[in-house]
């Protein structure tokens, strides 16, 4: 919080205003009405090109691995892409309602020390998809000549940390200019795929080439994908104006994540089925130069640039949740310095793994590691959401989400048993090489673990909210936040 609530919270910040400073001050503390701007189109720009980069191609190109061919897949992975998207979106009004980033959200779910291991999770996620990030470019820029692979790596895991350093409007520009980018080589490609006869008859054919099996996976794969990013969506509109439209910036978070993610993964499909006997990269580069003659390395270049700003927002989100999760030990000073010190832990240590990786990881390990990020944090995604959307109706302290000995306690059973009876709840469903549940075997592979734990979660969490004295809280946070504004100035 600021330095005027310092007394409520024993928080301690400078006073500042994002406006006037280049590199953002502000880490997980609330944003006040006056330092709120932002349009809703910022929404669609943040997300879009988040979505068509390169990590989104090794998903695209899963179904045709399994053997279904380019129409299934497609239709499989756009069946996925809108059950990952829609409650992912979901997430984007919290920011604008409580200005504050996601993680520290889910202090009133699960109580300040409760919520420890969602954000150890939440860490381990934007960790992995840095690492997943500076490991895939490094392979880029190798396979495109134009640097060996641990350089490259090291020089992507810089440029991460220097946007996740300057923060929110650095990054939410990188990506104004990326998503144009991105629109430009996506139109293109989209418009000469039309015209490439190389795509087999048996590639485009729906009747009596439906294989249930590898569709399902493909279904969850994507499903998986656009669900590992709820973690940090509000992380990026909790700048958004208070009165902004709950229905407004869900859609276009929606339209920009989705469309972002499906355009890139269906470019992957196209050049596995195109070039099913090479690796991913060499696919799409060899898929884009059969429209014209190089673009395969324009295809590239423009989703290593998307990954590198994806990398960057995975850079700073992670540092939020670091910050969060040590302020939920010992009460911290929340300035600019700490969030700084916290990107250059996540940002650095990632970028070590990321390089000292093989450069085949993505092709080798990436379906395994992104099922279990998203199993993990499936549960989490469902009790957030019921919280906000059901049960409190949107309706927090911000705060006692901050007061060490406030009215969200240290633990709260609620949660913790939600997220466990669901994650349990999936054990029997989940299929992956080190763990097969009997019911996925049974079914010979299958796995409908996601859509088991996250309806469970989600209904153990509002029956156990069943006896929660919501009018008293609602008179204490009133009292709480009576003079929020003028105590975070």
């Amino acid at each position: 919080m600021a330095a005027s609530s310092e007394k409520s919270t024993g928080h301690k910040t400078t006073k500042h205003s994002d406006r006037a400073l280049v590199i953002e001050a502000r880490s997980i503390d609330y944003v006040p009405l006056s330092e709120r701007h932002g349009r809703l189109l910022d929404q669609v720009t943040i997300w879009f090109p988040g979505g068509a980069q390169l990590l989104s191609l090794a998903t695209g190109a899963i179904g045709i691995g399994l053997g279904l061919n380019l129409a299934w897949t497609l239709i499989g992975l756009l069946i996925g892409t809108i059950l990952g998207t829609l409650p992912c979106a979901a997430h984007a009004t919290q920011g604008p309602t409580l200005g504050l980033p996601q993680m520290v959200q889910s202090r009133p779910q699960f109580g300040r020390l409760g919520a420890l291991f969602i954000w150890l999770m939440a860490i381990m996620v934007y960790w992995g998809y840095i690492v997943l990030g500076v490991n895939l470019l490094g392979a880029t820029a190798e396979h495109l000549q134009l640097a060996s692979f641990t350089p490259s790596g090291i020089i992507v895991g810089f440029l991460c940390i220097v946007l996740a350093a300057f923060g929110y409007r650095w990054l939410h520009a990188a990506q104004r200019y990326t998503a144009i980018i991105m629109l430009v080589i996506l139109a293109i490609f989209a418009l000469g795929i039309v015209f490439i006869s190389g795509l087999p008859a048996e590639q485009i054919q729906l009747s009596g080439t439906f294989i249930f099996t590898p569709f399902l996976m493909v279904v969850v794969a994507s499903l998986a994908y656009q669900l590992t990013w709820a973690f940090f969506v509000s992380d990026y509109s909790r700048y958004m104006p208070a009165d902004t439209s709950s229905k407004s910036i869900i859609f276009c978070t929606a339209s920009g994540l989705g469309v972002g993610v499906f355009s890139y993964m269906a470019v992957g499909a196209v050049g596995a089925a195109l070039f099913p006997q090479q690796d991913i990269l060499t696919a799409l580069h060899n898929s884009g130069d059969l429209i014209i003659s190089g673009f395969g390395a324009f295809l590239l270049i423009g989703g290593a640039i998307g990954l590198l700003t994806l990398s960057a927002m995975c850079v700073y989100g992670g540092a939020l949740t670091l910050i969060t999760a040590a302020d939920s030990i010992t009460t911290l000073s929340l300035t600019r310095a700490l969030r700084i010190k916290a990107v250059l832990a996540i940002g650095i240590s990632a970028t070590i793994a990321g390089v000292l990786l093989p450069n085949d990881f993505i092709e080798t390990t990436f379906y395994t590691v992104l099922t279990v990020l998203a199993y993990l944090m499936g549960p989490w995604t469902s009790v957030n959401l019921v919280d906000y959307f059901i049960v409190r109706k949107g309706r927090y302290s911000v705060m006692e989400i901050f007061n060490p000995n406030g009215m969200y306690g240290n633990w709260n059973w609620r949660g913790i048993m939600a997220y466990l009876i669901a994650f349990i709840s999936m054990l029997p469903f989940m299929y992956l090489p080190f763990w097969q549940g009997p019911v996925a075997q049974y079914l010979d592979g299958i796995d409908f673990a996601f859509f088991v734990g996250i309806p469970v979660g989600a209904i153990a969490y509002w029956i156990f909210c069943r006896s929660l004295d919501l009018k008293a809280e609602l008179a204490l946070i009133a009292s709480a936040d009576k003079n929020l504004e003028s105590s975070t100035q």
